[in-house]
């Protein structure tokens, strides 16, 4: 654990004592801080791709790209300026995309917490004290962003997280979850990175039981499930889809069991690869998968999304212990065309 999670945990814990034994509920434990003082988009770059967070909004990465190319994110730039939500238990959910990271299972979200009893087994939403959470910046120089944040009463955590420019197009996305209670919670971290829905991911199954794909739930109306494909060895899931008539909305989300740690966007002139350290099955909650993917689409924008995720191993954390979880996004040139064949030649000549 480093010094200056040490200190920010004192800090968090000392403000909010009931928060940290997650003993008492309370509508708004983590301190506020003014509008003044919430940051907008901070940027590092080193000339050949640039890497955007927002550490008002989650510390959260919202841009991603080279430096005369598009976003790969999904992320609308009205959310990046003042005045951002708050980070409290009435804001609702909303599409602030990017890269975000959730703890699981997501079964458990508010499982672990007392300052909303009546949800304990809600999947949804997310945390709000982290997707709206205040990050202070611990260190930023050209090439790297370290961001830390509140102490959350619904998780227990505190996350960091480490934004560091390693090669030309090569930038290493870590997050460290640190327990800042005084009883042991059982998480496993999940970076969920939103990318833009019209490109087209792949992911390489690997030779078990290498994927379930669980469209939308019988009681949901209007609802269909959104196709994937299997080609090659690799789950692929194009963009195109539309719902049918009577229907509002497609969904499907994808289990993996990946041959690598590895998930594959095309979008445009350029291929993005997502690479993490494998996770074998028997370190994962029964209810998560190594790699994830959720596809959506239907008649409004919001409905159009498409999530990357990967899950780390699920841990229990003692008061003050951490883990962590660390992925690679490399922005590689692709010249080739639009076809599914052309996209799995290029990924042909991906190495491990």
């Amino acid at each position: 654990m480093t010094s200056d999670r040490v200190r920010s945990l004192g800090l968090a814990c000392a403000v909010v004592a009931l928060g940290c034994t997650g003993s008492a509920p309370v509508d708004d434990p983590v301190p506020e801080k003014s509008e003044e003082d919430a940051m907008d988009l901070v940027e590092i770059s080193n000339g050949a791709i640039t890497v955007g967070a927002l550490p008002a909004l989650g510390g959260r990465v919202v841009v991603l790209r080279t430096t005369d190319g598009e976003n790969l994110l999904h992320s609308d730039p009205k959310f990046w300026k003042a005045p951002f939500p708050k980070p409290a238990l009435e804001t609702p959910f909303a599409p602030w995309n990017g890269r975000i990271v959730w703890v699981g299972p997501q079964s458990g979200f508010w499982s672990q917490q007392e300052v909303r009893p009546e949800i304990t087994e809600a999947g949804w939403p997310p945390d709000p004290f982290n997707e709206a959470g205040r990050f202070e910046i611990l260190e930023r120089t050209p090439a790297r962003l370290r961001l830390i944040g509140p102490l959350s009463p619904v998780t227990g955590l505190v996350l960091e997280h480490d934004y560091e420019i390693t090669g030309e197009r090569t930038v290493r996305m870590a997050v460290t979850a640190s327990n800042g209670r005084t009883e042991p919670v059982s998480w496993d971290l999940w970076p969920n990175t939103r990318v833009r829905p019209e490109g087209h991911p792949y992911v390489p199954l690997g030779p078990v039981e290498p994927l379930r794909v669980d469209g939308p739930d019988p009681g949901q109306e209007f609802v269909g499930a959104y196709p994937h494909e299997v080609v090659d060895g690799w789950l692929a899931m194009p963009p195109g889809a539309q719902p049918e008539p009577g229907q509002r909305r497609l969904s499907a989300k994808a289990f993996v069991r990946p041959s690598q740690g590895l998930i594959a966007f095309f979008h445009g002139r350029h291929l993005l690869v997502i690479r993490a350290e494998m996770v074998p099955v028997e370190e994962l909650h029964p209810e998560q998968a190594f790699v994830e993917i959720y596809r959506g689409a239907g008649t409004e924008p919001e409905h159009s999304i498409l999530e990357l995720e990967m899950h780390g191993p699920y841990e229990t954390l003692a008061p003050g212990a951490s883990m962590s979880f660390e992925q690679t996004f490399e922005v590689l040139d692709y010249d080739g065309g639009d076809t599914q064949a052309d996209h799995l030649a290029r990924l042909a000549e991906l190495g491990p």
